[in-house]
């Protein structure tokens, strides 16, 4: 082998300098960019890629022009070495404003960046184009960010081809995809994100193509819809895993064991996903957790002890479960824990008297639960806590005045407890961050100086229930930053002063007390106000000029007066309740220009003349209420704009003429309630034909006529009828036996606006709605049991038939029998025939029947007695006989009153036994029998003596008929004597 030998010559040092300098400069002349910049075909394919773009708002490639270094160009990254673009950042610089994103196409120029190794063109807007095929080609890349933009149609699978790929975020709204077998192919990946992309169709194996990733360090799937987490798993890849999340899907399984096998999970979130079941006890494998996230879902049991294992653990949300069982003890060795929400479960037992050890907690949700007892006074060391929400619960005794010492409190709510007591200036004492106080409905009383002064600003006070009045409270003239205030039902008993109009508030509740006085003419300056709420106190006056801005108006319940076209009401009102006060007058016509209204009620004032007939299709309107007014004329034709009108009252009151058949175009009515007017003619079978979701027809107390549409049977939702006190005649109709609605429960929904429960209707009607956070709820008036009852939330509970006072005729169908929860069945004060059907004592549910003033006949059958919730009866003024029947419910219904007027019954509760009763009926018919045989024999003899003198007559003008008489007595004398004679000597010889 040959070896390099030194010189013999030695070489000047000067000389080995310069070699060495030349050689660096040469060396650096070689890897440092030339004036020139980026490398020119890469610059040249960044301006081609630019004239793809055709959105650009912000001017974001403003710099991207001419012969310009395109290294320099916004966005563009290039390797200091080599000139090559390496890095090529379009994100949106306002992730969350898409008026600033670019859009566009994105061209296959971008193939000429071959050294790409980074890509974000994240939150832009594409227009719903396809990611393109060729960025598989861009084999260099590491970082791939596509999220947000707008992207649509399926994921290309050549984005497999991207081996060095670690990075990978696909989260868009927009994308889909059959299959996810080409991630097997991302060896080195170590971050993917595809939530919200339509993951359905990859269901069934997406987690094998996602096993291969041995790399992976955070998975997140949101909001996906798979379907399949395989209970097993026979090799677990993913070990070096630290985030999964799986937040909204549809699993609809328990949790899989194989979870537990990920050692380094530090963030797990299986919210919203549809687990049921327990909380494994195997949870407590995962030892490093930090963050761990299963609310909403419907997991049930006790929360585990092997909670407390994780002394690493920051975070726990079990919140919007089935969890029952006290807060476990081992809870207490969490003592990092920052952030603990377990609300809206069924927890039961004391809140912890460790909580004052977790010095790290900032926030604590334990609402909605049964958790009861006193709060702990060690809450008060927990100096960190920023949010306390303990409501909803059966807390009880006094607010500990500890909790004035949590100086970095924002949030304190422990209202709907049973708490008692008084809060004082010792509960504010120290809370100078507080800035949302909640302790409504309880029975607390609110005692603080004449001059106090809170330390806090508050931007929200709930105060219901509490007792604050009589006078008005002086603190509140100090926060200067109130945007929601609540102290409705707080004892109020005063005027409102001056200075509490300057309240920036934008909602103001203050219903259910007794403030009195008029109301300011400067209430329109009150610009941020947006919600007002002075119902139900006793506030008169004319209604001033009203807030520009002002959106719900409730002034229900008061004496407000004056003529409402007086009113100024401001354009953007949704929401509308004047009633029950003392306001006259008509209608304006400007109601119809409130385009952005949706619920009114004018109901009980003294409002006249007719109803406007000015609507229009720029109407939303889905609850009107004009009842108990003085309104006449008939329903205006243009009511057919109305849409979606979901609730229509316009009972008593002196509207006349037939139902218009424009009402028919608000096919989407729920709630319709024209009782109490002067409405004549048939009631129309479009009715049932157009109002597929009606559940309550009112329509007694008027002068309709003709039959009851049978067709009113197909109206599947329909619960309450009330047709009594018309001229309908004909049969009640058979098809009644199909009303599905009095046949199953319903159940009472719930509704996120405002957190309200609310009856059916609303909640249909409320669908219409985009922005409405109001609630309202649907009311009737009832005859039951002879009293008017007016039901208003529960209303959806109700299933009532009323057809009594008419001219109905016919037997009563079998088939309403099979009407299972109706409550009230009134056939009353009609023409009805037959017998009363044994299928009633099949309406397990009835309370109320009657069925007086017919002509009904027959026995009362012994079924009614199988009626259990029957409490109130009537068969009185019938034709009905027999014994009155016996046993379970009847024996309460102990008034003879309820069978009056039925000649032939007897038993109790009658006076009249049925013994004497047959007694009776025998000796009226032996009486009968007596007087038949007494007439038979005086007709007898009678005849006989007629006849006798009538012979003596002729004997008496015919001499030979008297002779021939005579002879023939003597004949039978001397025949008779003879016989007489022998039959006495033949005795005497014996």
């Amino acid at each position: 082998m040959d070896y390099c030998t030194s010189s013999t010559h030695p070489v000047p040092r000067h000389y080995s300098f310069g070699r060495w300098l030349t050689s660096i400069l040469l060396f650096t002349a070689a890897t440092t960019p030339t004036t020139k910049g980026c490398v020119e075909g890469e610059r040249d394919a960044l301006l081609d890629f630019k004239t793809g773009i055709v959105k650009d708002p912000s001017s974001s490639l403003s710099s991207w022009r001419g012969r310009v270094d395109c290294c320099r160009w916004s966005g563009v990254v290039c390797d200091n070495r080599t000139g090559h673009v390496v890095e090529l950042n379009l994100q949106n610089s306002d992730p969350y404003n898409y008026e600033t994103s670019i859009g566009g196409e994105i061209r296959p120029s971008l193939l000429l960046l071959t050294h790409l190794e980074r890509l974000n063109l994240s939150y832009n807007d594409f227009g719903g184009i396809q990611i393109p095929k060729f960025l598989g080609s861009l084999t260099k890349l590491t970082y791939l960010d596509l999220s947000w933009s707008n992207f649509s149609g399926a994921i290309p699978p050549q984005l497999g081809n991207l081996s060095s790929l670690r990075y990978l975020d696909l989260n868009s709204g927009g994308l889909s995809t059959d299959g996810l077998h080409w991630l097997s192919r991302l060896t080195s990946l170590r971050y993917l994100d595809m939530s919200f992309g339509n993951l359905s169709m990859a269901s069934h194996n997406w987690l094998q193509a996602v096993n291969m990733l041995s790399s992976l360090e955070e998975l997140h799937l949101q909001y996906c819809g798979l379907t399949d987490l395989p209970s097993s798993l026979s090799h677990v890849n993913l070990t070096t895993l630290t985030t999964l999340d799986l937040f909204g899907n549809l699993f609809n399984s328990t949790i899989p064991n194989w979870l537990w096998k990920l050692h380094r999970l530090s963030y797990l979130d299986l919210s919203f996903s549809m687990f049921h079941g327990a909380i494994p006890a195997g949870i407590g494998n995962l030892t490093g957790l930090r963050e761990l996230y299963l609310g909403v879902n419907s997991l049930s049991g006790p929360i585990p002890t092997e909670i407390g294992i994780w002394n690493s653990l920051k975070l726990i949300d079990l919140s919007g479960n089935s969890l029952f069982g006290p807060i476990p003890d081992g809870i207490k060795n969490l003592t990092r824990l920052r952030k603990l929400f377990l609300s809206y479960n069924s927890l039961s037992g004391p809140v912890p008297t460790e909580i004052g050890i977790w010095n790290s907690l900032k926030y604590i949700d334990l609402s909605n639960n049964s958790l009861f007892g006193p709060i702990p006074a060690g809450i008060g060391n927990l100096t960190g806590l920023e949010y306390i929400d303990l409501s909803g619960n059966l807390l009880f005794g006094t607010i500990p005045t500890e909790i004035g010492k949590l100086s970095n409190l924002i949030f304190l709510s422990l209202s709907s407890n049973s708490l008692e007591g008084t809060m004082s200036e010792l509960h504010f004492a120290n809370l100078t961050k507080l800035s949302e106080l909640d302790v409504s409905e309880n029975s607390l009383v609110i005692s603080v100086g004449y001059d106090w002064i809170p330390p806090f600003q508050l931007q929200s006070i709930q105060l219901k229930s509490c007792k604050l009045g009589p006078a008005f409270p002086r603190w509140l003239r100090s926060q200067n930053s109130i945007n929601d205030l609540g102290m409705s039902n707080t004892s109020i008993e005063d005027v409102l002063p001056d200075w509490f109009w300057n309240i920036p508030a934008f909602s103001i509740n203050l219903s259910q007390n007794q403030i009195n006085g008029t109301l300011p003419t400067f209430l329109e300056h009150m610009t941020n106000l947006s919600t007002l709420k002075l119902s139900m106190n006793l506030l008169e006056g004319p209604i001033p000029r009203l807030p520009p801005n002002l959106s719900y108006l409730y002034l229900y319940n008061n004496s407000f007066s004056g003529s409402l076209s007086s009113i100024s009401l401001p354009l953007e009102l949704e929401l509308l309740d004047l009633s029950h006060n003392h306001i006259s007058g008509s209608i304006p016509s400007f109601v119809c220009n409130l385009t952005q209204l949706r619920i009114l009620d004018l109901s009980s004032n003294q409002i006249s003349s007719e109803i406007p007939w000015c609507w229009q299709e720029t109407n939303f309107i889905i609850y009107i209420n004009l009842a108990d007014n003085k309104l006449s004329g008939e329903i205006p034709s243009s009511i057919e704009k109305l849409t979606q009108l979901r609730s229509l009252h316009l009972n008593n009151n002196s509207l006349h003429g037939h139902l218009p058949s424009s009402l028919k175009n608000c096919s989407g009515l729920v709630f319709l309630d024209l009782g109490d007017n002067k409405f004549s003619g048939s009631i129309p079978t479009w009715i049932a034909q157009n109002f597929q979701n009606l559940e309550v027809l009112r329509l007694c107390s008027n002068m309709f006529s003709g039959n009851i549409p049978s067709e009113l049977g197909q109206l599947h939702h329909l619960h309450i009828i009330d047709l009594a006190n018309n001229n309908l005649s004909g049969p009640i109709p058979r098809s009644f036996g199909n009303l599905n609605a009095t046949k199953t429960y319903r159940q009472r929904k719930l509704t996120s606006l405002g957190q309200h429960i609310t009856y059916d209707a609303l909640v249909k009607t409320r669908s219409a709605l985009s922005n409405f956070d109001g609630t309202y709820d649907d009311s009737i008036t009832l005859t039951i049991k002879g009293n008017s009852l007016i039901f208003s939330i529960i209303v959806y509970l109700v299933n009532i038939i009323d057809v009594s006072n008419n001219n109905l005729t016919g037997e009563i169908p079998v088939e309403i029998g099979s009407l299972s929860t109706l409550q009230t069945l009134n056939l009353s004060r009609n023409n009805l025939v037959g017998q009363i059907p044994a299928t009633i004592g099949a309406m397990k549910s009835l309370e109320t029947l009657d069925l007086s003033f017919n002509k009904l006949s027959g026995g009362i059958p012994q079924s009614l007695s199988d009626l259990y919730s029957l409490n109130h009866l009537n068969l009185s003024y019938n034709n009905l006989s027999g014994v009155i029947p016996s046993g379970n419910q009847l024996q309460t219904l102990n008034d003879a009153s309820i069978y009056i007027g039925n000649a032939y019954l007897c038993g109790a509760p009658l006076t009249e036994s049925c013994y004497s009763i047959k007694s009776n009926n025998v000796t009226k018919e032996n009486n009968k029998d007596g007087s038949f045989m007494s007439s038979y024999y005086l007709s007898i003899i009678l005849g006989y003596l007629v006849g006798l003198w009538s012979m003596f007559i002729l004997m008496l003008f015919k001499k030979n008929w008297r002779v021939f008489y005579f002879q023939m007595v003597d004949k039978i004398y001397d025949k008779a004597y003879v016989a007489i004679k022998i039959r006495i000597a033949s005795s005497t010889t014996d």
